[in-house]
């Protein structure tokens, strides 16, 4: 059967609108294939927002979905069990369940049964550009028909994806996208965000394991410009196939028209998409842009190593200077088989990595022992067999360099870039 991709086609917008509501996702719990509202009353589950429109936070702690770095466990609770988990431990954990899954059927039928819709309230902007909810809230903006109390993730063509914090102006935020409509989320963590969108998609798709599909991911850095209007505000906005997926921070160009961002944009999970359209826009006209450019995601598909170079941007005016932009991207189309597929690799990995990184490790060069090594601990991470493997890799690496010790760890080993990864 031919690959399938991660979303289905649908009409629905694949990236939030600026002004889109972020919920909570600590007040929400899975119930039989449904996302439901359970902590507090829906207004006040909408998180207040701090727009600074910046991807250097997000991308601080960047790493892989699924890898799990962060310790906290306070946050891998919160993560699958919500603020509808129980504190009572006298009962035995089956009636447990079923009492707290009991009170959540219930409280959403009173919900349901309410109809009664409050004032509304406009909200108030304080100086600094944040946007703080009123006590009441807006029932017109906070709750778009359908109501997020419940979400039903058993119907066809759910799109379960991260969204970068750019759009929605906080860092760790996910969406889901239905037939009806999207709705987005907010975590507290990246690592609560990945296990949140992990355990979302097995519950949209229960044997996504044993199917084929098709995973899209974009790398863009955004280093500079120049030729530039001076002393403008301006941002770079990342569009794919028209639709916002992520957009730099706002700065004002130098009088000689150079600005400069150096910002990383990790974008997984993404639609298919043909192409990728660099915009400079104003900060206070971001629905006009000054100047555009659009590049071919094949283009950026078909080198092995990103691709880096100046791009010239075209725009209404027609200047004497043509700005241009520098950024350095990787688009990359992976097709994941059926997890039975991967057996042997994995048992021939995990039993004979020893051999393996000994023959290798003289032969290939650095950009490839990088992607080796991140691959390798992946598979032992899954395995159980991560930890031996540093440990034999970093004794290893202690044996060949026994009477050079100021290079232990120094140089671009296999070593080295698995303790890195």
């Amino acid at each position: 059967a031919p690959p399938v991709s991660t979303h289905g086609t649908s009409l629905i917008p694949l990236a939030p609108a600026p002004d889109a509501p972020v919920w909570d996702v600590s007040n929400f719990s899975l119930v039989d294939g449904h996302l439901v509202l359970v902590g507090r009353d829906e207004e006040a589950s909408c998180r207040s927002r701090n727009w600074t429109g910046s991807s250097i936070s997000e991308t601080t702690n960047l790493h892989p979905a699924g890898s799990r770095r962060d310790p906290d466990p306070a946050a891998d609770e919160r993560s699958t069990r919500g603020a509808g988990r129980s504190t009572e431990s006298e009962t035995s954990p089956t009636l447990q369940f079923s009492n707290v899954k009991g009170l959540l059927w219930k409280r959403l039928r009173e919900r349901k049964g309410r109809g009664v819709s409050k004032a509304e309230t406009p909200a108030v902007v304080v100086p600094n550009g944040e946007r703080v909810p009123s006590r009441s809230g807006s029932r017109e903006s906070l709750l778009p028909p359908p109501s997020a109390a419940e979400l039903d993730l058993t119907g066809d063509n759910v799109i379960v994806r991260p969204v970068h914090g750019s759009i929605v102006g906080e860092k760790f935020c996910f969406q889901i996208i239905t037939s009806e409509g999207s709705r987005s989320f907010g975590c507290t963590s990246l690592a609560e965000r990945d296990r949140w969108i992990e355990n979302l998609r097995r519950t949209v798709q229960p044997n996504k394991d044993n199917c084929e599909r098709l995973e899209l991911a974009l790398s863009l850095w955004v280093y500079e410009a120049r030729d530039l209007p001076p002393r403008r505000r301006l941002r770079c906005h990342l569009h794919l196939d028209g639709t916002l997926f992520a957009r730099t921070t706002a700065k004002v160009a130098s009088p000689d028209g150079e600005l400069f961002w150096g910002e990383l944009f990790q974008l997984a999970a993404l639609p298919p998409t043909r192409a990728l359209t660099l915009a400079l826009c104003r900060d206070d006209q971001p629905g006009q842009p000054v100047a555009s450019i659009t590049i071919p995601l094949a283009e950026l598909a078909a080198a092995r190593q990103p691709l880096e170079r100046w791009y010239p941007l075209s725009g209404p005016g027609g200047g004497e200077r043509v700005p241009s932009v520098r950024v350095r991207g990787r688009y990359r189309e992976v097709r994941v088989l059926p997890i039975v597929r991967y057996k042997e690799l994995a048992e021939f990995i995990t039993f004979h990595y020893r051999e393996l990184c000994a023959r290798l490790e003289p032969t290939i060069a650095v950009r490839h022992k990088e992607e080796l090594a991140g691959a390798l601990v992946h598979v032992l991470q899954s395995t159980g067999k991560a930890k031996s493997f540093l440990i034999d890799l970093g004794v290893a690496e202690l044996d060949r360099f026994d009477d050079r010790e100021a290079l232990i760890f120094r140089e671009n080993t296999l070593a080295s870039k698995a303790i890195d990864e």
